[in-house]
């Protein structure tokens, strides 16, 4: 495991500053949006870019990487995705927005492969666990980091579009630096979506939904929490928890999903999401802190059930086909990531901001209804 992190540092540091730069940029759009004049279903549309963008990038970072390596697309996709962050300021037009943002999209989706596939392939059997839960907590903890950021500067001026470039900048130096080579690349072969979701329809169609929930977390949570009326320091704060909140509950609900059926816990997390959803519906804005706490709750639970999904479809796969799986997975994934903001946005708009949290409420219940739905049959189907 030593070795790993003294020779993939670089990697890590990378990871790390780009997540900042993201936790930072996704709000600062949002309400910088606002102040541009931009009404709620454009600005949804913006925030929507990022995942269609993120498709598109999924799709073709395999052939990149094979045809230029790790260390190159790298940098170049973290080049363009410094340079977007500034001309958002310079052009504040909704339609280029939407191009940037889709732009921005496509190259972080393309560094996450890059680095996923990059940790993977440095690493043993018996370190990869680790290593990746390593990846994905200091992901989330540069998430909040970087909303949390929103407050050194006025979301109105430059300042912030500067630091969400710089940081992307930093990021890439230590890579082009690191005397340490990429490992050799073989792109995976994928499985269509037909037969991902023959072989797993309970992994397969919950991570659509769970998609729509991440979406709208990610993308319109800064929507609502300018509707309501929070502070620029409340509105980071605010999704600082929804970062954070997922490192708590990563861990104790992967151990259940570990040690009991996948399906029941899949039902038990969306249930209690579902409930948590509710509570911050119906909840006062006025009272901050309840609804810091009920938004850490809820997200770390909704946020923490794409490892689920992922873990249910590789129960149903042999061992060469979980790479590709996960391709494929995560292009479903991207679908409903990118019309969760759509669909949440609109409904905050037309429903007043607790709409966004019975929309949230209402994916957790789709969820529990659709794995249940599969279980009944499962039982059914078995019986004599």
């Amino acid at each position: 495991m030593r070795s790993v992190l003294l020779s993939s540092w670089a990697l890590f540091f990378a990871l790390v500053t780009i997540a900042m730069s993201a936790g930072l940029q996704a709000p600062l759009l949002a309400l910088r949006a606002f102040d541009e004049g931009f009404d709620t279903s454009n600005t949804g549309l913006i925030m929507a870019g990022y995942y269609a963008g993120a498709l598109l990038g999924s799709l073709l970072a395999p052939n990149l990487i094979r045809q230029v390596g790790h260390a190159k697309v790298f940098a170049a996709v973290a080049s363009i995705a410094s340079g977007t962050a500034l001309l958002f300021a310079i052009f504040p037009d909704a339609v280029f927005w939407f191009v940037l943002r889709a732009a921005t999209g496509l190259c972080f989706a393309v560094i996450y492969i890059v680095a996923e596939t990059w940790l993977n392939q440095s690493s043993t059997n018996e370190i990869r666990g680790k290593v990746m839960n390593l990846y994905v907590v200091l992901h989330y903890a540069g998430l909040g980091a970087g909303a949390l950021m929103l407050n050194i500067g006025d979301p109105q001026g430059y300042d912030l579009f500067i630091l969400t470039s710089v940081l992307i900048s930093f990021g890439i130096v230590p890579i082009l630096l690191s005397a340490k080579s990429a490992p050799a690349f073989k792109a995976p072969k994928r499985l269509s979506v037909p037969a991902l979701f023959r072989k797993a329809p309970l992994g397969v169609g919950a991570a659509v939904l769970c998609g729509l929930a991440m979406g709208a977390l990610a993308g319109a949570g800064a929507i609502f929490a300018d509707k309501a009326g929070f502070s620029t320091a409340e509105v980071s704060i605010f999704m600082a928890f929804m970062s954070l909140g997922s490192l708590v509950f990563m861990w104790p609900v992967g151990i259940f999903a570990d040690r009991y059926d996948r399906s029941k816990v899949i039902v038990a997390v969306a249930l209690l999401a579902a409930l948590a959803a509710f509570q911050l519906a119906v909840t006062s804005v006025d009272h901050i802190i309840p609804i810091y706490l009920l938004i850490g709750l809820y997200s770390g639970l909704a946020l923490s059930m794409y490892g689920l999904c992922l873990a249910a479809v590789n129960d149903k796969l042999k061992p060469d086909e979980m790479v590709g799986s996960g391709a494929t997975l995560a292009i479903i994934f991207n679908l409903g990531m990118m019309l969760g903001p759509l669909i949440s946005s609109e409904i905050i708009e037309a429903w007043r901001p607790s709409g966004y949290f019975f929309y949230h409420a209402a994916v957790q219940v789709l969820i529990v209804l659709y794995v249940v739905a599969l279980m009944t049959r499962r039982r059914i189907t078995a019986a004599p």
